[in-house]
């Protein structure tokens, strides 16, 4: 199956500007936030604004200046201002058709109002370039197909996945709880490289994301289960996205980070679910339900509450709930994970058995995808459901769950 194209998003706020400077956090033990190099057999996965490190190389932290890149490193992307979504028709209600292309049980549901893609419209004025690839979304999904497994035995409670945007073949995923080890494998589920944040306290972590930190691709994972809603601060963790070895292998990996705190202005809540827009704005979605965890009923619908782009280790930030989502509905499996679209054109929202697309309305900011009515999209069977991620341009999106060797499923476009 041929893959979709990489979708570009330009920015032009440096990382100064965003984030305070942009210092890795990192506590004894992990790799110096500036010009240091990697322990032996660990390189780092940081990346100053002049590149991204891949093996081998010295390093500069989150926001740094005048990195060296190391064997196998590719220059990080640059750009000018992110845009408000354009173009892309709204998907009507319903389920998409088809089934899992291998070994699974077909999918059943309703039909999406088009077939084929609904394209971005180009950047608008005071872009610093224009995209040279396409962006956009899928106006019906088709068939999902298996690509492969996990193969690594350490990843074995896969709660979250996220899209590479330098290496769109690459998926970043890890495990729930309190291990802050990201693991890169790729779509036939063989690992390429873990990559450690040593020493970063976590308590549950639930969800991952890529997106914005200025000029950067980050990595934001998302520290934030509560099943019994007692916590009394929460946290994302956040990294420079390495580019890692294009072989399969046991590649170690370091990166320094920053630990972002926050609280919630309403008390507590168990969350699952973690989105970063195209403009850097974190969004964390809550799961109602039971306090047990795992694959349960929704007891609520799910809200979404703002973090914004500026936010800093410096400070315990407060996140603002922005909507209250139409779903899960009565009775339907509680949410497991979102997704932003990487372009702005909506988001992902997946519950143990099914997903739903919320699509921004054309020429809309992205928090408009928040109060529109979401179209279902059925799901193949897979062990506790927990990861969801746009591929890489939006057309079509990824899928994966706990359990050993689970399998890795993708739905691309309806031809």
């Amino acid at each position: 199956m041929p893959r979709p194209s990489r979708c570009l998003v330009w920015f032009a706020a440096p990382c100064l500007a965003l984030f305070g400077g942009c210092n890795g956090e990192s506590t004894e033990g992990a790799t110096p936030p500036s010009g240091g190099a990697s322990p032996e057999g660990a390189p780092t996965a940081g990346a100053s604004s002049g590149g991204a490190v891949a093996t081998g190389g010295a390093t500069s932290g989150l926001g740094g200046n005048g990195g060296t890149t190391g064997s196998g490193g590719s220059p990080a992307t640059t750009g000018g201002t992110a845009n408000a979504p354009t173009g892309g028709t709204r998907v009507a209600g319903g389920g998409s058709t088809g089934g899992v292309a291998s070994g699974g049980r077909a999918n059943s549901g309703g039909t999406a109002a088009q077939a084929g893609r609904a394209d971005a419209g180009a950047p608008g004025a005071g872009s610093a370039d224009p995209p040279d690839t396409e962006c956009g979304r899928c106006s019906e999904y088709g068939t999902a197909t298996e690509t492969g497994n996990v193969q690594s035995s350490a990843l074995n409670a896969l709660s979250g996945v996220a899209v590479s945007r330098k290496q769109p073949e690459i998926v970043f995923a890890h495990n729930d709880h309190d291990r802050p080890v990201v693991y890169a494998i790729d779509l036939e589920g063989r690992e390429h490289a873990q990559i450690v944040l040593t020493d970063a306290p976590a308590t549950d972590i639930e969800d991952i994301a890529v997106g914005p930190c200025g000029a950067e691709d980050c990595i934001y994972l998302a520290d934030v289960g509560d099943n019994g809603a007692t916590r009394g601060e929460y946290a994302i963790l956040r990294f420079v996205a390495p580019t890692v070895p294009a072989a399969p292998g046991s590649n170690p990996m370091t990166a320094t980070y920053d630990r972002l705190r926050f609280t919630y202005e309403d008390g507590s809540h168990n969350a699952e679910g973690l989105m970063v827009a195209p403009d850097g704005t974190i969004y964390v979605v809550t799961k109602l339900a039971p306090g047990s965890g795992g694959s349960v009923v929704a007891t609520g619908p799910s809200s979404v509450y703002r973090l914004a782009a500026s936010i800093s280790s410096a400070s315990v930030a407060v996140a603002t709930k922005v909507a209250t989502l139409p779903v899960p509905k009565s009775g339907e499996a509680a949410a497991s994970a979102a997704a932003a679209h990487p372009c702005g054109l909506g988001f992902l929202l997946r519950t143990y058995d099914q997903a739903y697309e919320f699509v921004t309305p054309s020429g809309m900011p992205f928090e408009a995808s928040f109060e529109v009515e979401p179209s279902a999209i059925e799901l193949a069977d897979e062990p506790q459901s927990e990861g969801i991620d746009y591929l890489a341009g939006g057309f079509g999106f990824l899928t994966s769950g706990e359990g050993t060797r689970a399998p890795i499923v993708e739905t691309a476009c309806a031809p």
